[in-house]
């Protein structure tokens, strides 16, 4: 039998042990990303105490009620700050999403306040220039918007990404997540599964090539993988996300997770040749999946991780592949030149793991 032709084999074989237990491997499967989604699916779609800085010029009467009603609002805190100077400094270190001005000529007809807004989370800025705008309107004044104010740099440290739709943002990370972990659950459990069995001796004792059961089990990964971040992409298209690019932007999608799952399958066959206790497996797994999530950005953005782990999220494979899914969800644009660099970064990635994966299974231990 042909080396392929072998290994097709083998994928079959433990495909038909999935199709036997399908219920529970889909249920184990839809728990995960379902569980992230409801919890954590929400977290975008209001906002509540806006840090806001006022500063006072006025001593009317009514300026005094205008601060005091905007400190009511269950939507804002309300820092008084003495100077607009310290106010803007508040802004530009990102402290407050807001600056209140009220100007000495507050109460009088024609009126108006000046706010200036940090517009890099949209969620937040929105909330908070509706609210001011509301209380302003009940005292007759004006308000002047600026979005950075003159001279002043305002960090732009999304909270929630490029949209305000935090739902897309979140499922967008998933779908790369899941599909990275199918690859560690599927082809390396049954790798040592089978060890344990004495199947894998039993393979080895037959004319069959290592590396047709190497790759039998790295196809049975895969396939896990792209099950698993479907079925994430489906239930978050039911929740609420949307892919901006359309039903087009489901094929990058798909490519990208194919890719993801491909270079960790590479990793789950190279633990699974020198790791003999599904235990012992599962927690190196999970040791070296789930920081590369957080470091990918799929849960926050990278901005906000603390400055000294920032630079691990460039070597991060994962990184690419999120950027690359959440581009296509949120933005609707995936450049071509992006498309191409992104891929290289990690089918170069999938090669060394895959490299790395066949030479430690030259030796491995059917025992």
């Amino acid at each position: 039998m042909g080396l392929l032709k072998d290994a097709y084999t083998l994928y079959i074989r433990d495909m038909l042990i999935f199709k036997k237990n399908w219920k529970t491997s889909i249920a184990r499967s839809l728990i995960f990303p379902l569980t992230l989604i409801l919890l954590l699916g929400n977290l975008g779609t209001s906002a509540s105490h806006i840090p806001i800085a006022v500063v006072n010029y006025a001593s009317s009467p009514s300026a005094m009620a205008f601060i005091s009603q905007l400190n009511s609002l269950n939507t804002l805190t309300v820092t008084a700050i003495t100077t607009q100077q310290n106010a803007m400094q508040l802004l530009s270190n990102g402290d407050v999403s807001s600056v209140v001005v009220v100007p000495s000529t507050f109460g009088k007809p024609g009126s108006s306040i000046v706010l200036y807004t940090d517009y890099s989370s949209p969620i937040t800025s929105q909330e908070a220039d509706a609210a001011i705008d509301q209380v302003a309107e009940q005292f007759g004044a004006m308000t002047n918007i600026h979005s950075t104010g003159v001279g002043v740099s305002v960090s732009t440290n999304y909270v929630y990404g490029a949209a305000s739709n935090y739902k897309t943002f979140l499922v967008a990370g998933i779908v790369i997540m899941v599909a990275a972990f199918g690859s560690m659950w599927s082809g390396g459990f049954t790798l040592i599964t089978d060890r344990q069995l004495g199947n894998l001796k039993a393979f080895m004792a037959t004319p069959i090539h290592r590396l047709s059961i190497l790759l039998g089990k790295m196809a049975y990964g895969i396939s896990q993988s792209m099950i698993n971040g479907l079925l994430a992409l489906a239930i978050g298209l039911l929740y609420g996300c949307s892919i901006a690019a359309g039903p087009i932007g489901i094929i990058p999608i798909i490519w990208f997770a194919f890719l993801s799952a491909l270079g960790f399958s590479g990793v789950a066959t190279a633990l699974g040749t020198r790791i003999n206790k599904i235990e012992v497996y599962s927690l190196i797994g999970m040791a070296i999946t789930m920081p590369l999530w957080i470091l990918s950005g799929a849960f926050l953005p990278t901005s906000t991780l603390p400055k000294f782990m920032q630079p691990f999220s460039i070597y991060n494979p994962m990184t690419y592949a999120v950027n690359a899914v959440r581009d296509v969800m949120l933005k609707g644009v995936l450049p071509m030149a992006t498309l191409v660099y992104y891929s290289i970064l990690l089918i170069g990635f999938a090669l060394a793991t895959i490299a790395l994966s066949l030479v430690l299974f030259k030796n491995v231990s059917p025992v």
